[in-house]
């Protein structure tokens, strides 16, 4: 089994810098720097699907690169301006690193890069679609709506946070999958991707109506919110009766169901990442669910398991 791997580095030498972005962006290439001011300090974490990298640039710099695996990054600083061509990336949202390419400057630069085994990603992404995906293809760079852009930064930080606290669960490959699992779903739904068909068009990888796509998203931005299926459908501008009739018509499933079952992954997702001390019952209200015996009996549907069967795996893993 491998464990997680860690690193750390600081330089002011842009050489050097190169190098140690190499795994992260392989053809990144910098522009005029000050080598009186340059300073990039770099910290890693990586295990076999993914790896989590934090970085700081403090000083004006400006890069272009492209990165082969799936990157995103989550950016903050000073003046910063993200470009793809000659188009502007909103970089307040979490956005792919195109594998051709992103141009930057900044005058200060905190980030967060995550980078996803890509052929792990797309086999995800096959399995839940049913379709023949051989590559997926960022539409737009940036994540599609704020809420979501979130969402991905909440579960790369408690991904990230669960590498710090227990880094030798890691080595067990059934932690280390259902965090690549974690982080793979809410790419999925944070993004607009693309898989090019069989005739050459580029296919959407979600091609459920704008409406329910929109209650979707919805659900997942606000699923650790109280929320109804009438706030949905309100949220999305339809009825509460012609949001279930869309669902049923593209799911086959109701909205509260479709509701329900993203709230059971997320407590799934806290179970086996947020720490001992937070009690089944209290992470179960905070998505949702407030009789807890019906809570305990659709997660052992859903699951195969009570919820307290889940919790132990991870501490065992962790010791």
């Amino acid at each position: 089994m491998t464990a997680l791997a860690r690193s750390s580095f600081e330089t002011n030498a842009p050489e050097e810098a190169r190098q140690a972005f190499a795994p992260l962006v392989p053809r990144l290439e910098f522009g005029r720097v000050d080598p009186d001011t340059f300073r990039v300090w770099i910290q890693a974490r990586s295990v076999s699907g993914f790896s989590i990298v934090d970085y700081a640039f403090g000083a004006p710099t400006s890069v272009a690169g492209g990165a082969d695996e799936v990157l995103v990054v989550s950016a903050r600083g000073r003046n910063v301006d993200i470009r793809y061509g000659r188009e502007s990336v909103d970089s307040r949202r979490p956005y792919i690193n195109a594998a051709d390419g992103v141009s930057g400057r900044w005058d200060e630069l905190q980030a967060r890069g995550t980078v996803l085994d890509r052929g792990r990603l797309e086999g995800v992404a096959r399995t839940i679609s049913g379709q023949p995906i051989d590559r997926i293809e960022p539409v737009e760079l940036a994540a599609r709506t704020p809420e979501l852009g979130r969402r991905w930064d909440d579960a790369v930080a408690r991904v990230r946070r669960a590498m710090l606290v227990a880094p030798e669960s890691f080595a067990d490959p059934v932690v280390e999958e259902a965090a690549f699992h974690h982080l793979a779903l809410t790419y999925l739904a944070a993004f607009q991707l693309a898989w090019p068909g069989p005739d050459g068009r580029h296919v959407s990888i979600d091609a459920r109506s704008r409406t329910v796509r929109a209650a979707i998203d919805h659900m997942h931005a606000h699923a650790a919110s109280p929320l109804t299926v009438q706030q949905v459908a309100a949220a999305v501008h339809v009825s509460p009766r012609g949001l279930h009739a869309a669902f049923v018509s593209e799911l086959g499933r109701s909205p509260s169901e479709v509701l329900r079952d993203i709230r059971l992954t997320g407590v799934r997702d806290e179970l086996r990442f947020a720490d001992p001390i937070d009690g089944i019952g209290a992470i179960a209200r905070r998505w949702g669910f407030v009789h807890l015996s019906r809570f305990a009996e659709a997660y052992e549907r859903a699951y195969g398991e009570l919820p307290s069967a889940t919790r132990p795996t991870r501490r065992r893993a962790a010791a």
